[in-house]
């Protein structure tokens, strides 16, 4: 669970991915579990080119879900 004290850390980790653009998505096979899969999304910023891999927790324990959500514009 996160609680109020791991927002700051977690705005700090995920704060650079603003501005990065979306160029592809794969479901990436795991090295150590060949019935296991990772949502990863390959990211670029500028000519900066990462992925951003779902898991779902910050061990790597398996792959994740993220959802998606209409911006509510005030």
């Amino acid at each position: 669970m996160i609680n109020k004290d791991s927002i700051k850390a977690y705005n700090k980790f995920y704060k650079p991915l603003k501005g990065a653009k979306i160029v592809d998505f794969n479901m990436v096979k795991d090295e150590f579990d060949p019935d296991a899969y990772w949502p990863t999304f390959t990211m670029q910023k500028g000519t900066d080119k990462f992925n951003l891999v779902l898991s779902q927790d910050e061990e790597g324990n398996g792959g994740g879900f993220a959802f998606i959500e209409d911006v509510k514009n005030a």
